[in-house]
């Protein structure tokens, strides 16, 4: 049975709105010096500026920031925005462990003899110490079926 987990980062999709409303707001600096215009029409503008900034926004936020995780009892495949997707199979890995990241957020590390990959389970949303019991029975359970 296959899951697939792709919540909203809020995080990202803010930095997106923001990215969007600060390249409007240059357009506006930059546009010729209105003189006596109403407060009315500025804080008008303003709210146009924030309704185009979420509108534009969240397409942005889907291509760059959105992460999708796919996982079953075989593989699992993570793709952050349009980018090319991860896909690993759990048998690959040897073991596990739950990281601090520079952001402060939680990832499962799956080790591969000098090698590892980060799941970023809090970004997924994911309890990172209940999830890493069930990846160390989808790691384990491959290296019991290879023994037998």
């Amino acid at each position: 049975m296959s899951q697939t987990l792709a919540p909203v980062q809020w995080y990202g999709f803010l930095k997106s709105c923001v990215i969007v409303f600060l390249i409007q707001a240059v357009i506006v600096f930059l546009a010729p010096v209105m003189i006596d215009v109403p407060i009315g029409f500025r804080l008008m503008i303003l709210v146009v500026n924030l309704l185009v900034s979420v509108t534009l926004g969240w397409p942005l936020y889907k291509r760059i920031y959105h992460m999708v995780f796919t996982y079953d009892d075989k593989t699992f495949m993570l793709r952050k925005g349009k980018k090319e997707e991860i896909s690993h199979k759990w048998e690959e890995f040897s073991r596990v462990s739950i990281i601090r990241t520079e952001e402060g957020s939680l990832s499962l590390r799956l080790y591969r003899n000098e090698e590892f990959f980060d799941l970023p389970a809090s970004k997924l949303k994911l309890n990172p110490f209940d999830f890493r019991f069930e990846v160390m029975k989808l790691v384990s359970s491959d290296k019991i079926k290879k023994a037998s």
